[in-house]
């Protein structure tokens, strides 16, 4: 090995051991983001990239002292971006792949997206026994549908199911009053909470989808001290904040 390549190496292996130094030696936190996925990222007219994920990597940067300069690349990409150094994190609506847990790391979920509960106000219901006898619509073929499946064997009585097409149409039987309880993701439940001081959500959601982001498995500093922020900023209510002004439009 070449005395070039052994001190390009120990360069690589310092900045990498010391990821957080560098970004705030440099100023900027260089964030990998497919701005293909409205509300959390998107290009809006004027060609800027908006969202809930575009604001929460300018907070966090900005609670680190840097700036935050966005990567764009294709969700595909997005990874590969942290492998040949184009990026220290990822934040876009990325589910952690148990598989890249070797190259990669994940901080705490800052949203999960899974399925939720919604129903109008004064309905008595806080759980999934709750449902025993209930009128309920899901969205055929989501996992809300194969978790409603499942409660009609297990629950007694069994839910009254109905199925619609798409979340629109499972929120407008609920508010008709055509049923008692809709099943939907959390996003589109959060959409649909807008406006509409009738219906809530009950939390936890019935299936986990935690979106949380990303970092190479080396850069640990870096890591816990995201992992700082965004438990700083939910006891803070900024998290909660940031869902109000993106996902109720």
């Amino acid at each position: 090995m070449t005395l070039v390549a052994i001190v390009l190496g120990t360069l690589a292996c310092s900045r990498s051991t010391r990821r957080l130094e560098h970004i705030k030696d440099v100023g900027v936190l260089r964030v990998a983001i497919d701005p293909t996925f409205a509300p959390f990222e998107v290009i809006n007219e004027d060609g800027h990239i908006v969202g809930l994920d575009a604001d929460l990597a300018d907070e966090i940067a900005r609670r680190l002292g840097v700036q935050a300069h966005l990567v764009t690349t294709g969700y595909d990409a997005l990874y590969d971006a942290l492998t040949v150094d184009r990026a220290d994190v990822i934040i876009s609506a990325l589910y952690p792949d148990p598989a890249r847990t070797g190259a990669f790391a994940f901080t705490r979920p800052y949203f999960d997206a899974g399925q939720v509960l919604v129903m109008r106000g004064g309905t008595p219901i806080s759980e999934v026994d709750d449902l025993a006898g209930r009128s309920v619509v899901c969205i055929f073929g989501t996992s809300g549908h194969m978790e409603a499946l499942r409660w009609e064997a297990v629950l007694n009585p069994p839910p009254e199911l109905v199925t619609a097409d798409d979340a629109d149409a499972a929120a407008a039987l609920l508010r008709e009053g055509a049923v008692e309880v809709a099943i939907m993701d959390h996003v589109a439940a959060q959409a649909h909470l807008h406006g509409d001081p009738s219906l809530h959500i009950v939390m936890p959601p019935i299936s986990s989808e935690p979106y949380a982001i990303a970092v190479r498995r080396e850069d640990e500093d870096l890591r816990e001290a995201i992992d700082e922020i965004l438990a700083e900023m939910e006891r803070e209510g900024q998290i909660a904040a940031l869902v109000e002004t993106w996902l109720r439009p």
